[in-house]
């Protein structure tokens, strides 16, 4: 057994709620490749925990599960409440399929304290045995070598997974997977046709390019029919309209935020702050709810939200809306691809019942399982597993059947097969993007120019970053 003291940047993480920042300066841990001082067999650093590590859990061996047994714990985010029959049901059929185990099922709730609450879990070696983690945590888990090594533990794993998203997320250490791609909701279009012919625009040709957008915005705006081209908070989703300008937030080898002059984003902000100007924006948006689906629910507002599930609460509470709602791909510019950022499946180091935790982490994301939850959990998502979205694509749930959703759930589908991690999500989380989106909103407002707020906005969001280094 392998014992050794938690790293204070670990902790830290928790205190500054950024832990996708753990992986710029190697967390508490040093180098990603010789954390916590070194590998009990050359290739798996050690942990640095405050509890006992099984040494068959860090060696190079393969975990064995076919014999399972005994009990440990799955932690899901934010599941239980809407799906717990159908998780409750899978449970019981791993269960059955595999007599004298145990799963003991439990939930932590999303939202601002969940990175603090489960890298606190980690810290104190209380983290589950299964966890159900987002981009930032998993990353910070991954950096500080709290999660088993797929790779070496279970040769061959990622082969049932989309190729462009399992070779993108390669998070720990020497570029090893530590996490299972579980689900997503692939970024379209959404807008309305009805207000797009109101200002004289092509209702059935959305913009390709946020160039494009904001030139369409523009126009809804001068339309002089109290229509808005775009919602004015960019909170949800800025991050993933600059990449696909082709901008980067971070540097090249991922130490420092980099972008305050890149063109494109100065564009960005820009447009953003002339909208805003001549009354394309909401006055409001930038300041309450940042979600643009009860704006567009009320009719007239352009763009909606970029994910196909927002659609369900249009259907339900304004079906002419609905009805006239038009989809086309996420914006981007030619060569960049999707953005996959979505759940994961990773297993604690510290587990104690390695065979059985890596038969389970397996079982839950098979194509056969994802394939299930996709289709049948009652959420509108999309799976990781290569056969289960091809099944899925071609046998879409029954709330698809109809032509806009179907046309959404098709151009959905048609980004998750491209779809690839983008690294910046998983560093701008927590106070880092805090910093980043009110910079921004200030410039929108025209509080401060575009260049000033992206200047301030980066140097913000480094001397974060350098706080968890020191």
């Amino acid at each position: 057994m392998l014992k050794k003291k938690m790293a204070a940047g670990v902790v830290a993480l928790a205190m500054f709620s950024t832990l996708g920042l753990a992986a710029c300066n190697g967390g508490g841990s040093g180098d990603s490749n010789n954390a916590g001082g070194g590998s009990a067999s050359g290739s798996i650093p050690e942990p640095d925990v405050s509890c006992d590590v099984p040494a068959g859990n860090i060696d190079n061996s393969a975990i064995d599960t076919s014999k399972v047994e005994g009990e440990i714990t799955f932690q899901t985010q934010g599941l239980q409440n809407d799906f717990g029959d159908f998780f409750k049901a899978k449970i019981k059929e791993f269960e059955d399929a595999n007599p004298g185990v145990t799963i003991n099922w439990t939930d932590q709730g999303g939202g601002a304290e969940f990175d603090q609450t489960i890298t606190a879990q980690a810290s104190n070696c209380k983290m589950a045995d299964v966890v159900n983690v987002p981009s930032s945590t998993i990353l910070a888990l991954s950096k500080s070598n709290l999660l088993m090594d797929y790779d070496v533990k279970a040769p061959g794993i990622g082969d049932k997974f989309i190729p462009s998203i399992w070779d993108s997320t390669a998070l720990g250490a020497g570029d090893h997977h530590t996490a299972l791609p579980w689900y997503f909701g692939p970024y379209i279009t959404t807008y309305n046709k009805e207000v797009f012919k109101r200002a004289g625009l092509d209702e059935n040709t959305p913009p390709k390019t946020m160039d494009e957008l904001f030139d369409a915005a523009a126009k809804v705006g001068a339309d002089g029919q109290g229509d808005y081209g775009i919602y004015g908070s960019p909170e949800w989703y800025m991050i993933a309209q600059l990449h696909g300008m082709g901008v980067n937030l971070l540097n090249s080898d991922k130490t420092a935020f980099d972008f305050a002059d890149n063109e494109a984003a100065i564009n960005y902000v820009t447009r953003l702050s002339e909208l805003y100007a001549s009354g394309a924006i909401p006055k409001d948006s930038l300041t309450g709810e940042p979600d643009p689906g009860k704006a567009y629910t009320d009719g007239n507002l352009a763009f909606g939200t970029p994910n196909a599930s927002f659609l369900k609460s249009v259907k339900n509470n304004n079906a002419t809306v609905y009805e006239n709602t038009g989809v086309g791909p996420f914006p981007t510019n030619p060569g960049v691809k999707p953005v996959f950022e979505g759940q994961y499946i990773g297993v604690s180091v510290t587990t104690k019942n390695a065979p059985l935790a890596m038969k389970f982490a397996e079982w839950i994301t098979n194509a056969e399982n994802e394939y299930a939850w996709t289709h049948d959990g009652g959420a509108i998502i999309f799976p990781a597993a290569t056969e289960a979205l091809d099944k899925l694509v071609n046998n879409p749930p029954e709330i698809a059947d109809d032509p806009v959703f179907k046309a959404a759930y098709e151009e959905a589908a048609k980004a998750a097969k491209d779809a690839e991690a983008y690294t910046d999500v998983f560093y701008a989380t927590g106070a880092v993007k805090d910093a980043l989106v009110e910079n921004v909103n200030k410039a929108i407002r025209g509080e401060v120019d575009p260049k000033t707020a992206l200047k301030t906005a980066q140097d913000q969001m480094n001397e974060k970053l350098k706080a968890l280094g020191d």
